[in-house]
């Protein structure tokens, strides 16, 4: 059985439509990282083609509607191994009727907006949860993103730094953002400098800020890991050990709720 593999990009993803429709291929797609080699199956690599591409990408946007293909956006770039192949599967009904792209009694439809509204919760949470720490005046930091969120939290970030170099680098995936002069560029296959994440005056000002709004008697660790969940503290100045204090269940005491406000 042969099965398709990918790069992980929307144009790639285009051109295993086109493969299922054109070339009768089985609607199964893996990420290259994700794939392994097995007895049953028999890779096919997705090779890009600016026509196809077009093709279906022209086709996609006169049926569609908007929220389907919103919802393919977010949900191709949810961490599951299975993602793609929804997603593939997801766009072969929308093709049958675009309106199936919305219908929640359907269960693959179901599962694909699930997973979109995931990746667009943590794209929202991360607007908030980059810390920057400034390096010879380029600003840097490292994040840890359970889906891959990068494209969509640059606007943000391109747009509130107009005026300044910065890199937010995915340590998960090994994938940048670059932006300068309010353009953005994205690379694959790197590996940051350690250099680059030392601490500054802006880290310690940060981990002072949080000490001085820290209100004893409003103690509330369960509020705190809703608001800002465990999972994302390792890139969070202000929970690391050293300067920050902590409470005796080692758990940093903001108010309730995390400002959304980036040195």
């Amino acid at each position: 059985m042969k099965v398709m593999i990918f790069d992980g990009s929307m144009e790639e993803l285009l051109i295993a439509v086109y493969k299922v429709y054109l070339d009768k291929m089985d609607p199964i797609l893996y990420r290259k990282e994700d794939y392994v080699m097995n007895l049953i199956e028999e890779p096919y690599e997705i090779a890009f083609c600016d026509e196809q591409f077009q093709r279906v990408r022209k086709s996609m946007t006169d049926k569609f509607l908007s929220e389907s293909l919103n919802t393919i956006s977010y949900a191709l770039k949810h961490q599951s191994r299975e993602s793609p192949t929804l997603v593939l599967r997801y766009i072969i009904a929308c093709f049958k009727n675009p309106k199936e792209g919305i219908n929640y009694q359907d269960s693959l439809i179901l599962k694909v907006i699930k997973m979109a509204r995931q990746v667009q919760l943590e794209s929202h949470r991360f607007t908030g949860f980059v810390r920057f720490s400034v390096v010879d005046g380029l600003y840097v930091s490292k994040i840890s993103p359970d889906h891959d969120v990068l494209e969509f939290i640059a606007p943000h970030f391109t747009d509130r730094y107009r005026d300044q170099r910065f890199i937010i680098y995915d340590e998960k995936r090994h994938r940048a953002l670059f932006s300068q002069d309010g353009q953005s560029l994205f690379r694959n296959g790197i590996d940051l400098d350690e250099k680059l994440l030392q601490k500054d005056a802006f880290t310690s000002y940060w981990m002072q800020y949080y000490k001085h709004i820290s209100i004893q008697e409003r103690k509330n660790p369960s509020a705190q890991k809703r608001s800002m969940p465990l999972r994302y503290w390792n890139n969070l100045v202000e929970t690391q050990e050293g300067e920050a204090s902590r409470n005796d269940k080692g758990l940093w005491n903001p108010v309730d709720g995390v400002p959304d406000v980036i040195l």
